[in-house]
């Protein structure tokens, strides 16, 4: 009778272990996806509105683009209940808060460029000064990843360039329901008004870097391909580097050709 007893209580608790482990899952996983960063996407089935998931517009610190008659307003969200969701966020923590408490902050970069240093910006306001005329850089739920403008000083007496560099994840590209730093990132080449973009980075892609060769006037960026096709971006993906014009941008080329990483693969191999 004993042993019955023991085995009954065996089972019943590996039972009630095993209701309390899955919901404690359940209640990782709610919680783990309603702290999701980036962009929440609509979905056909989203017949309710939740009050406290409402969102707000606030705009980031301000800052003149060179040799134009404009300002540059960055655009971000911020949820009704003050809890921060796709707002204006900055990489580092010592940086000066902006507008509405939002992190939004310009850094100097190399060739006398200024990068607007924030981690989900949504859209930039262009506003010219003296005519009042004001229009938005994109025209679609997005996130600007990266922003890079030129800004010289009167005593740079350097080359000049007239661009702006911009990253944007516009596209849920792995299927999660989100727009975030998870998903394939898109570079554009625009003119300083933001009213003509020219895309040079594939599909599928990350920028890593970039840089400016002065003698032939082209852009070279190192870019990460989501190379074994699982939706993320991470050490185990290549990088390629490519070239394009700035003068005529098009779709960036790849400058390393198969024949020399072929090469490079015959000499790795030779390494234990």
């Amino acid at each position: 009778m004993n042993a019955k007893r023991l085995i009954l209580g065996i089972v019943i608790g590996g039972i009630v272990g095993a209701v309390l482990v899955l919901l404690v899952m359940v209640l990782f996983e709610k919680n783990r996806t309603d702290n999701k960063g980036g962009l929440r996407l609509v979905t056909n089935d989203s017949t309710t509105t939740d009050p406290k998931n409402q969102q707000i517009l606030v705009y980031g610190d301000y800052m003149d683009l060179d040799s134009t008659d404009y300002l540059l307003i960055p655009l971000g969200m911020k949820v009704v209940d003050g809890k921060e969701n796709s707002g204006l966020r900055s990489k580092s923590s010592d940086e000066d808060s902006g507008a509405y408490g939002f992190p939004s902050s310009f850094r100097s970069y190399k060739y006398n460029f200024y990068s607007l240093d924030f981690g989900n910006c949504n859209n930039i306001i262009f506003y010219n000064k003296k005519n009042d005329e004001t229009h938005l850089l994109l025209q679609k739920p997005a996130i600007i990843s990266q922003f890079y403008f030129p800004y010289y000083n009167k005593e740079y007496t350097g080359d000049k360039y007239y661009f702006i560099l911009l990253g944007i994840r516009e596209d849920d590209t792995n299927l999660d329901g989100y727009i975030n730093q998870d998903d394939a990132e898109t570079v554009y080449l625009s003119n300083l008004s933001g009213k003509t973009m020219f895309k040079i980075t594939p599909d599928n892609t990350q920028l890593v870097d970039w840089f400016i060769d002065m003698s032939t006037n082209t852009i070279l960026m190192k870019v990460r391909f989501d190379s074994n096709n699982d939706k993320k971006f991470n050490y185990y993906d290549e990088i390629e580097i490519l070239k394009t014009s700035i003068d005529s941008p098009v779709e960036a080329k790849k400058i390393i050709g198969k024949e020399i990483k072929a090469n490079i693969q015959k000499i790795l191999d030779k390494i234990k």
